[in-house]
């Protein structure tokens, strides 16, 4: 992961400058020899420009994004050209699938029972 410094883009009307941070993981990965090398950025700014500031290079996080697109055309005889942006809004370390703090089971009443173990019920059925 790579984490890049904020950047102050000037204000054309003269206002506060906009400020975001790019944030680069190295997604790179090999499949039966081949290696595929991949760069996402992705793009924190506003309110989320200092997400990033509490993770160091070289950390594994899951990032949030949202993927938006704009549709640019000089003129009319010019091509239409696509660019996109990936927006993060959350940045967290990552936790492998399945591995959640553990809690311990609540002990039942005494005098409560089960619905398996109750009498008259000699179905399986779960409702």
């Amino acid at each position: 992961m790579l984490i890049g410094n904020v950047e102050e883009i000037p204000s054309k009307s003269g206002g506060e400058p906009f400020k975001k941070r790019i944030v680069v993981l190295n997604c790179t990965h090999s499949n039966f020899g081949e290696v595929y090398e991949n760069y996402p950025s992705f793009e924190f700014s506003g309110k989320h420009v200092d997400d990033p500031a509490g993770f160091a290079v070289g950390e594994i996080v899951t990032i949030s994004f949202a993927l938006q697109g704009t549709k640019y055309q000089k003129s009319a005889n010019d091509p239409v050209k696509y660019f996109n942006t990936i927006s993060g809004y959350k940045i967290e370390k990552y936790q492998r699938g399945g591995q959640t703090q553990q809690q311990a089971p609540q002990p039942q009443q005494q005098g409560a029972q089960s619905p398996a173990s109750q009498p008259g019920k000699d179905d399986d059925l779960p409702f």
